[in-house]
């Protein structure tokens, strides 16, 4: 810590000693139409330099660190006439340029613009960011995890079909060692109703993964990375409706609307979807004769009859946005709910030899929000962002039947009437958790190219619940669990050279608590359990921007407390562990960034390298068909991703995107003990993918069949290198592979109208390829999907 604050008051005097020497001047001003609305997005920029903004949502702009001199400010925007004036500025100036600007009447014969949009500038921050916006995906019959698996060092992986579970990985970390966000609020208790491979692309405005440090507005216990995913904010009236259907009895509709008043910024905003499937996709299956019990030597391609799933999602807000005391002031509501069937265990290895017919799922989720956000306080210098948020769900895990199934969904009698299908008690387990958020956010600048931020959340669970027929569960759930996390962020950013060179600086505070109980299998034992545990986590991170080229470098030590699921499991699949320490790691990133911004041959290369070095790691391991977590110890992760991506004249895209990670055990001694050799030692962690990327290769254009038509057709090659998913070093008859993988996907999407109809189509794994996900279990083949899509603004 003294380190910490000794660099702290460094950067902070040399901040106030190079503002003293070069007291530069600054622009601001507004921007409006005739009729007094705001004039959003026009560039301003001062030309022969590389000063230039563009207006906010309500028409404001400013630049800062302006030398004396005399100046051209050119204004310009499309469809508006363009405005150059000349200025002159001393030292210390603060100059207000408000005017109106003209809408441009005649027909513009080309126009070509170089700006910034918002995911370009936040690829510029200093951290370690991948910024993808989904206006590319409306128009597919996509959710939020079929987006990041393009993303470079992601890989998503799932156990079946639409609603199925899946595991998340980036750069070597995954499950809940990376956190997941939904406009910055933690997603950590807000089930499987609202999990990503739910949120249609049509919902969606981009999504934002952090590659190693996490800015401190993003305020939880992420052990290595994030995903915020951004909804849609848009300053307008729109209506956004979708219907697609597809393979397997799959249905997903969504319908998104807003009503906003120009004058009061007075909002009224709905999202929904509605997501089912029947799963009813084909597996090979070695039968089992149930009268001898012998087990058949040839496969035999049965369809899975238990995994039907369906959700649904129904979120409305109302308030005010883009006024002079608020950004955004609203009050929402949103109910969500889903079923699932469960066909086979999670973590089988392959096809279960016997099926489940009545084991599933269900959950039933309220939740209400508050946000408030406002940006340039205190003449612009202080930004501040809060919200409040209360989580209300009911979830009923369920495996009562007393039936044994084939998988013809044949059933016969079991002659113990208290043995379940996964094990030998029955499970109805109903637990209800409340969850409550709140986060405040505070930007500040100090001075010209300094800031400070600082940012506190609180997140506190109680569980509680009761199971009819699981003594075990009963007894561990009888008495309410709560878990509550506390974090205290602060940072310090400062930029240098005319922006090139950003630096930010950042401690996190970190309280954890969670008071719950223990007991055996039987349940007879009741034992109080409680843990408090404090931590610091610190970092800095840096980048330096050349006219083409960008470098970041950044590091964070970081810790992640265990989650509900890994302590107490859930009563199903997953067994307990409350003796779970908080795992640490070491974060290192480094990564440069090509972009040459030609009008017809834009170019865009990233390479990131990473390491992750953690303790007490934790992981899961299979015991039969169960998961039971554990602390792992040492395991060191190091890596390198790649990006990239070419345009031939805005009609032909290539883009590419590649990951190899090295993920291995680093505990040179069992147990921590001296002297005695770990076998596991350097070996690669099992059931872990290595290497896998993806080349996607579009072509767009216009006037196909009427005049102002638009077009795509894109084809997407995926790659996953084989691997273990047992430990490599076992025998060759136990360690068992996952097989190298290849898989084609098409996609067509036809518009007209300027994008207000539109219609898709698209097929994935073309060839129909074997495709394995977790311990080999087997995903759909060869699927269709047909969608429709109304858009109007």
């Amino acid at each position: 810590m003294q380190r910490i604050l000794v660099i702290f008051i460094f950067f902070v005097a040399t901040g106030h000693y190079l503002s003293a020497q070069e007291n530069k001047a600054t622009l601001r001003g507004r921007l409006t139409e005739a009729d007094g609305e705001p004039a959003i997005g026009i560039t301003i920029v001062l030309q022969g330099t590389n000063l230039g903004t563009v207006t906010d949502i309500k028409g404001d702009f400013e630049i800062n660190n302006i030398l004396p001199g005399n100046y051209t400010i050119s204004v310009s925007g499309v469809g508006y006439k363009r405005i150059s004036e000349r200025i002159s500025l001393k030292n210390g100036d603060n100059i207000t340029f408000n005017r109106i600007i003209e809408i441009q009447t005649q027909e513009l014969e080309e126009l070509v613009v170089y700006g910034k949009s918002r995911a370009t500038e936040m690829r510029e921050q200093a951290y370690a960011i991948e910024v993808v916006e989904a206006q590319g995906f409306k128009n597919l019959s996509i959710n939020a995890n079929d987006i990041l698996n393009k993303i470079s060092g992601v890989n998503i992986r799932q156990s079946g079909g639409l609603g199925s579970d899946f595991s998340l990985s980036l750069n070597g970390l995954s499950g809940n060692q990376v956190r997941i966000f939904l406009d910055g609020v933690p997603m950590d208790y807000f089930g499987t109703s609202l999990s990503l491979n739910n949120f249609s692309a049509n919902l969606i405005e981009r999504i934002e993964v952090y590659k190693g440090v996490v800015p401190i507005h993003l305020s939880s216990d992420a052990l290595g990375g994030a995903i915020n995913v951004v909804t849609g904010k848009k300053m307008q009236s729109y209506l956004d409706a979708s219907y697609s259907t597809g393979s397997f009895g799959t249905h997903i509709g969504s319908l998104n609307a807003q009503y906003r008043a120009p004058k009061s910024g007075f909002t009224v905003r709905l999202k929904s979807f509605y997501n089912t499937s029947q799963n009813n996709y084909k597996v090979p299956v070695n039968l089992v004769d149930f009268e001898t019990g012998k087990e058949s030597d040839v496969a035999t391609e049965v369809e899975r009859f238990h995994d039907a799933y369906r959700s649904k999602m129904v979120w409305a807000e109302t308030g005010v946005t883009g006024t002079k005391y608020a950004d955004q002031l609203l009050v929402g509501i949103l109910y969500s709910d889903n079923f699932k069937e469960i066909q086979q265990p999670v973590n089988a290895i392959g096809q279960a030899k016997i099926p489940y017919g009545e084991v599933s799922t269900e959950e039933e989720k309220i939740i209400t929000n508050f946000t408030y956000s406002k940006t340039g306080l205190l003449k612009n210098r202080l930004n501040i962002n809060s919200y409040l948020v209360g989580v209300f769900s009911e979830n009923i895990s369920k495996d009562t039947s007393s039936y044994r199934y084939d998988w013809y969904g044949n059933r016969e009698l079991r002659t113990n009437n208290t043995t379940g299908e996964i094990e030998n008690r029955k499970t109805f387990l109903k637990l209800e958790t409340d969850n409550y958020l709140g986060n405040f956010n505070a930007e500040y600048v100090i001075v010209d190219n300094h800031n400070v931020a600082i940012n506190y959340s609180l997140n506190h669970l109680n569980l509680q619940g009761a199971d009819d027929y699981k003594e075990q569960n009963n007894t561990q759930f009888s008495n309410p669990s709560e878990v509550t996390k506390q974090v205290l962020g602060t940072a310090y950013t400062n930029t240098f050279f005319d922006g090139r060179l950003k630096n930010t600086l950042f401690t996190k505070l970190y309280n954890y608590k969670i008071q719950s109980l223990e007991t055996n299998y039987q349940g007879t034992e009741l034992n109080p359990f409680e843990n408090t545990r404090d931590n610091v986590g610190f970092g800095i991170s840096s980048t330096y921007q050349f006219d083409k080229f960008q470098i970041k470098a950044s590091y964070e030590n970081a810790t992640r407390f265990p989650e509900i699921i890994e302590l107490f499991g859930d009563g199903l699949n997953y067994t307990p562990n409350p003796g779970l320490q908080p795992e640490k790691s070491r974060n290192y990133n480094l990564g440069v960034i090509f972009n040459n911004r030609s009008a017809n041959h834009p170019l865009t290369v990233s390479v990131n390298s990473f390491i992750r070095d953690a303790e007490d790691f934790i992981i899961p391991q299979v015991q039969g068909i169960k998961v039971f977590h554990i602390n792992n110890g040492k395991v060191l992760s190091k890596g390198i991703d790649l990006a990239g991506s070419y345009s031939f004249k805005n009609n032909l895209l290539f883009a590419l995107n590649g990951t190899y990670l090295d993920l291995r055990d680093n505990n040179k001694w069992r147990n921590g003990e001296v002297g005695v050799e770990n076998t596991l030692y350097r070996i690669r962690l099992p059931n872990v993918p290595y290497l896998f990327g993806n080349l996607t290769i579009s072509y767009r254009g216009e006037d196909l069949l009427k005049d102002h038509d638009s077009f795509s057709i894109s084809a997407i090659q995926n790659y996953v290198h084989s691997f273990f998913y047992r430990w490599e070093n076992l025998a060759n008859q136990d360690k068992g592979i996952v097989p190298e993988q290849w898989t084609t996907n098409l996609e067509f999407v036809y518009s007209l109208n300027n994008e207000k109809y539109n219609a898709s189509v698209g097929i994935s794994n073309l060839w129909d390829a074997k495709v394995y996900d977790n311990f080999q279990q087997l995903r759909p083949g060869r699927t269709f999907n047909f969608k429709l899509r109304y858009f109007v603004n």
